[in-house]
This record gives C-alpha cells, structure tokens and sequence, in this order.
C-alpha cells in the first residue's frame, strides 16, 4: 500500500498561513488536536465525550479507526516484505541498530562542555558535525555557533581521508596506508576506546571489540538519520565511514568477522533505501551509485587477492570464506534487485573484430586507474641535493 508524504504541525495557532508546496490555507482553531488525560468522572470528562461526534464531524482522529488502519498497515507491509525481499519487517528496527548503543548516542550528542555534558538527545536535519559545516554569508561566527550549538552539534568520529597515516610516517609508509587504510581503522577504534569519549565520566577504557562495535554502529546512526532526517552530515559521514573500511587490506586478514558484520550490515541499509518515496538512493542509476560500485569492485578485488596471497603463503585455503560468501550475496541481491554487473565475469579488455575484419583492442574507460597504468602509472621521482661555490 502506498502512502503520501505527511507532515505533522505541533503548537500551530489559529488563522496561522500554512503553505506546502502550491497549495496554501489558514489554519482553523481545531487545525490540531493532542493528547491529555483527564480524571475519569469528571465533567470535562463527561463534557468531551457528549461532543465527541460533534469534534469528529469537525475532523478530528478517530483513534479507534487509526489504531486498527495502522494494525492492517503493518501486517500488509510485514507480509509484502517478507515475500518480495526475503526479510522480516518485524526485526527490520533490530537489525538496523544492533550495534547502537547510549555509549554511542551520548558521545554523538554530548556537549563539548565537559563540565555540563548534555543529557539531551536531539537532532534535526540540519544537524552537523563541525567538519561539514560551512561558512553561511551574512551570519557573524557568533550567529554561526548559536545556529549549531548546543543541540544541533553532532560529535561524529573525526576523520580525515587525506591524512591515513600517522605523524611521523614519511616516504613509502605513507603512501603504503594511504592505499591501505587498516592503519587508519586500527586508529579510529583505538579512539573509542578511551574512556572519557562518551563523557560518561567513571567508565573505564573499553575493549577493542566494543570500541569496533560502537564504530558499527555509527555507521547504522547515521544512515538512519539519512533515512529518517535526510541530514547531510551524517550522509557524509556514512560514506567517510564506508571507504574507510572498504579500503583495508592488511586488516581483512586478521580480523575477518569484523567485515564480515560490515558487509551484514550494508546489506540490511541497503535493503532500506526504497522505504523513502523516490529512494534514498537511486541504486539502479549507474551514475548516480557510481561512487558506491567503484568502491565495493575496489573491495572485491582487494578481497580476492588478499586471501590469494595468503593462500600462497601457505595459509588455510578456508581463510576469506565468511567474507567471500556475505559479499558474493551482496553482489547477487544487487544484480537482481538494481541490475548491477558481475564484475567477477565482465571483460574489462579484449579484443573486437569490426565490420571490415580489422581486429583492435578495446578496454573500459577506468581500467587504467584501477591497474595503475597509463595517466594513473606510478611515477618515480629521483631527488638529490646540488651544490655549487666554494665551501670556504
């Protein structure tokens, strides 16, 4: 069953001008109803309820009606899911925040006064991390900061994709973790573990496995309030987040399960991105999912010769199965459900007899950047130091 967008107005007075797209009203004294107990027997009680149909005939909710329309809804949703997509629309909300936690939300929402952290949980789709924020003209810093602050702040995990390396790295290990983003991963979770990052001021250091696990879920964080919010921070931060992790090489080794949840968990997203009118994605574009394709054949090819290297020295030829199988059924529900290509078995170069016989070698238009050839080839500097004069 399709449902139109709604919009819902809390507090709006009477005779207030309404416009929502090209239709435009005043608002009437009984424009919105709410919630408020009253002491049975009362004669506010008694009163209400001898108007009762008089208030409904006005427009008011029937509640009954609503209650038992919102029941029929969800068991039609809760069926047509689980026949076309496999999946169970009850434990959708589980699956999506299985690794959101009050430690995590009380960091993301947290003052930066450490003195009088924030116990408030709020957001809006103009929310932002102070890295996605940006100058507005005509507004004064001070206005700048009474926009963002306190509750419209978001302390997301900072990061920085130009500078995957440590301070002291120089030469080949930077380029090395520039490619390789495990480093980088290691970092972020070590991060989370120190105790005062949620500012929950008496729990100690936590584990690398619950910090890794707060990083998950993050991820779910923000792509919920994508969902929800269409907030652009945390869209840019699911996608920091993903190229992070979907370009560790070293990392897939040792510790598998790990991409192996974060593969589950793209997965269950992804499975989401048509609850919002329109998609919140338009997956079966190829250029609009083009920065999403690049990066899961970037990580499917690193997968491969990863586990292939490490089958050749002499590991178990069992290494790299979990990851293999989540991904092989990732790439299968895309090619089924938004007709992506196979890039196990696309032909990236060849050769094509033309209508004359002529034979000429074609390839696709990113194979150089992918095999580091052509304008993409790694050029090597040769530096020295010339000195010319006397050294006296």
């Amino acid at each position: 069953m399709a449902m139109s967008p709604t919009i819902l107005f809390l507090g709006l007075p009477p005779k207030t001008f309404v416009g929502i797209s090209l239709a435009s009203f005043n608002s009437s004294p009984n424009f919105l109803e709410h919630l408020e107990q009253v002491d049975a027997g009362s004669t506010q009680l008694q009163e209400i309820t001898r108007r009762l149909p008089e208030l409904q005939k006005k427009g008011l909710v029937d509640f009954a009606a609503l209650r038992d329309a919102s029941a029929n809804l969800q068991n039609e949703q809760s069926d047509h899911q689980s026949n076309s997509d496999g999946q169970n629309s009850g434990n959708t909300w589980p699956a999506l925040t299985s690794h959101v936690t009050s430690r995590l939300l009380t960091r993301v929402f947290s003052s930066k006064d450490r003195d009088k952290p924030s116990t408030k949980w709020a957001l809006t789709s103009v929310s932002a991390a102070p890295s996605d924020t940006e100058h507005i003209p005509g507004l004064t810093s001070m206005e700048s900061r009474l926009a963002l602050e306190p509750l419209r702040t978001l302390n997301l995990m900072p990061m920085d994709l130009k500078q995957t390396w440590p301070e002291d790295a120089v030469g080949r290990s930077r380029t090395e973790m520039a490619r390789d983003r495990s480093w980088y991963l290691k970092h972020l979770i070590s991060h989370l573990t120190m105790p005062d990052v949620a500012h929950e001021g008496g729990e100690g250091e936590v584990s690398q496995s619950k910090a890794a696990s707060e990083l998950l879920g993050e991820l779910q964080f923000c792509f919920l309030m994508v969902l929800c919010l269409a907030n652009y921070s945390c869209l840019e931060q699911w996608k920091r987040l993903l190229t992070v992790l979907f370009t560790c090489r070293s990392a897939l080794t040792e510790v598998e399960g790990f991409f192996v949840e974060v593969l589950k968990v793209l997965r269950q997203q992804l499975g989401r991105v048509d609850d919002v009118e329109g998609g919140l994605f338009e997956l079966s574009d190829e250029s609009s999912s083009a920065w999403l394709r690049k990066l899961l054949k970037t990580f499917r090819a690193t997968v491969e010769e990863v586990y292939a290297d490490a089958a050749d020295s002499g590991g178990s030829k069992e290494e790299g199965k979990n990851v293999r199988k989540v991904l092989d059924e990732l790439e299968k529900w895309l090619g089924e459900k938004y007709g992506w290509e196979d890039e196990k078995n696309t032909l990236r170069r060849g050769m094509v007899q033309l209508e004359d016989g002529e034979m000429v070698e074609l390839q696709a238009d990113d194979l150089d950047e992918d095999e580091e050839t052509g304008e993409y080839a790694p050029v090597v500097v040769e530096t020295g130091l010339a000195y010319s004069g006397s050294l006296d």
